[in-house]
């Protein structure tokens, strides 16, 4: 789930993706009038997903901001499968997927407390200097990120 079918050419020499997980619970805030999470809560969870992903393998907000690079999101999408409700804990099984653009493309899985998915979904972010100019050639800083990566490097 995540990525539709046609959304990636996958080689077989490809890496592997990376994957991080994120746990959290649900606060009131985040719930309607029924007691669960309303639907434009989602994308907050799915950027806990993409820090988890930073943090395990060091591909931080912080690095982009020391590189003078941002992310803007291009592309998000949602299925919703079951509601979570106030006060109920999350895991957010965040996956990070080769591409050999100079893109981000992220798939998550949203799973409650008994185990079930609750959502998932995806979301592509291009990369871009300080001025929003789209760039074609990753830094050099991020080319070594993907070079690791592609040499197995960083840990599963």
């Amino acid at each position: 789930m995540g990525f539709p079918k046609h959304y990636f050419i996958y080689n077989a020499n490809d890496p592997s993706p990376l994957i991080a997980e994120a746990k959290r619970r649900v606060r009131f805030e985040e719930v309607d009038a029924l007691g669960m999470v309303w639907h434009g809560r989602y994308p907050s969870y799915f950027e806990d997903g993409r820090i988890a992903i930073g943090d395990r393998y060091g591909l931080t907000y912080a690095a982009f901001r020391e590189n003078n690079v941002k992310a803007p999101i291009v592309q998000m999408h949602f299925d919703f499968k079951t509601p979570l409700r106030f006060d109920e804990t999350m895991r957010i099984e965040t996956t990070l997927h080769w591409c050999d653009a100079v893109r981000l493309d992220f798939s998550y899985r949203i799973i409650n407390h008994k185990g079930k998915l609750a959502a998932n979904g995806y979301t592509v972010q291009l990369l871009t200097d300080l001025n929003d100019t789209v760039l074609f050639v990753a830094p050099a800083w991020l080319q070594e990120f993907r070079k690791d990566w592609w040499n197995g490097v960083l840990s599963k």
